[in-house]
């Protein structure tokens, strides 16, 4: 079916359901966990086959992740739908307002190749739980997780309400500029600057989830310095387990390393250490050989300190530590995506903080520092979609807090509550009886202005 139909497709069927209440709406989120179910084996094994994850990465960062926001949301939705309360302008007393919030009705959500079944499905938990419905295209760069993925959708759902459109980019591009009522995006920067500029000619908002070099702050205040080289295993532990994650392949990955100059080397060799313990099992291999040959690229740029080894037949790269960079090394000014972890030593976190300033704001910031100042400073000179002290990624691994990006690293909010209120839209709603009529209101005004005036002032403007 053209993908200029498809809105009309859905909405069509949205019409013919009528009040998509709380328990019809329960119900399509129960039809999504028991697709699930049917169909966990199959999608691990598609991630296998496209991305080489190991049977516990599958399901621990992907089905799980999904599942654990569909519960969110069985658990949440009543609360969420209910209309809230507010408070009357002066000139419609006496009378009741509420807020309610509307499903906004053909939702089209394009899937990144790097978690193809999480960052495609745990939108649609959110389009399900707004009463919406949705067109997901999943990506062509992770076929077998596409097919596994439309498989499921079709044997759990009516395609008035979700279906599954796979092909390429140019079938993207034919979608992105389809009247659906929202757009949710999750991939490169460049391609969503494209599909905003399309939305924005047909006046489809979006929520755009792209990415950018999420940096790692590491400077202890003075009184913490003999502390954190006590804690430095720990923290290049969480440090390396962010970038071994899907081999570096995830938007929240730690890019690099911004670190106290007196710290650079025990920081590199601990971190050699702490990937070394984590084997090779679970990494997982480079997507496809354009990007594998991006990456060795990098290799040459600067001191490999760890690691560096890699396998041009199965694509797969040793986590890697590298130093002694170039400022204009390519490595440090392009998204890394994969398991090259570039280390740079500054003099103090006063440097660090001015050399960040002027760049576009990442998805994520990193800073390990227990000092209640350090954290008080970072805070506020610095931007990002997300902030996480004395750990990497955990923060987008629940439902509970938004996430997304700002200017080049995204725009809008979902996970949880966020989805609910990206796939709705607001509706205020106004009830008066007739009567009374004060006449007051309307001309000729029987009331002189200056009178008129205390009036509003003292029960109007506040």
């Amino acid at each position: 079916m053209s993908g200029f139909l498809l809105p009309d497709r859905q909405r069509a069927w949205l019409a013919s359901q009528g009040s998509r209440d709380v328990g019809a709406r329960k119900d399509s989120l129960k039809k999504l966990l028991a697709g699930l179910d049917r169909y966990e084996t199959s999608l691990i094994d598609a991630l296998n086959s496209d991305l080489g994850k190991s049977p516990i990465q599958a399901y621990t960062s992907e089905i799980h992740l999904v599942r654990q926001e569909i519960g969110h949301a069985l658990k949440h939705l009543r609360g969420w739908m209910k209309p809230q309360r507010r408070k009357v302008p002066a000139l419609a007393w006496p009378g009741r307002a509420e807020v309610n919030r509307d499903p906004c009705g053909s939702v089209l959500i394009i899937g990144p190749w790097n978690y193809p079944v999480q960052l495609l499905l745990t939108p649609l938990v959110g389009v399900l739980a707004a009463g919406s419905c949705a067109v997901l295209k999943p990506s062509e760069h992770a076929p077998a997780t596409s097919a596994a993925v439309a498989k499921l959708v079709a044997d759990s759902f009516d395609p008035g309400e979700v279906c599954v459109v796979e092909g390429d980019g140019e079938r993207a591009a034919e979608l992105a500029a389809a009247p659906f009522d929202h757009i949710f995006f999750t991939g490169g920067i460049g391609t969503g600057r494209k599909i905003a500029a399309v939305a924005g000619g047909n006046l489809v908002p979006v929520t755009l989830e792209l990415g950018g070099k999420c940096p790692v702050l590491l400077f202890p205040a003075a009184t913490e310095r003999e502390r954190t080289l006590k804690s430095l295993n720990v923290i290049a532990r969480r440090i390396a387990w962010g970038k071994y994650l899907n081999a570096g392949q995830t938007c929240v990955a730690p890019d690099h390393v911004l670190v106290d100059r007196g710290l650079a080397e025990p920081l590199v060799d601990a971190l050699g250490r702490a990937f070394d313990s984590f084997g090779r099992e679970d990494l997982g291999r480079i997507v496809n050989r354009s990007h594998f040959d991006r990456l060795i690229a990098y290799l040459g740029e600067g001191r490999i300190r760890h690691g560096g080894k890699y396998d041009f037949a199965d694509l797969m790269i040793e986590p890697t530590v590298v130093t002694d960079l170039p400022t204009d090394a390519s490595v440090l000014q392009e998204e890394i995506f994969g398991p090259i972890l570039p280390v740079v030593p500054y003099e103090d976190l006063e440097q660090a903080l001015a050399a960040l300033e002027p760049l576009p704001a990442p998805l994520a910031l990193y800073a390990f520092t227990r000092d209640p100042g350090t954290r008080r400073r970072i805070t506020a000179r610095t931007k990002s979609g997300s902030l996480c002290f004395n750990d990497t990624v955990v923060q987008i691994t629940g439902p509970t807090l938004p996430f997304g990006g700002l200017g080049p690293s995204g725009m809008g909010r979902y996970r949880g509550r966020a989805s609910f209120d990206a796939f709705t839209r607001e509706r205020s709603v106004m009830t008066r009886s007739v009567w009374p009529d004060l006449p007051f209101r309307y001309p000729p005004s029987p009331i002189p202005l200056g009178k008129l005036r205390k009036f509003l002032r003292r029960f109007g403007e506040r």
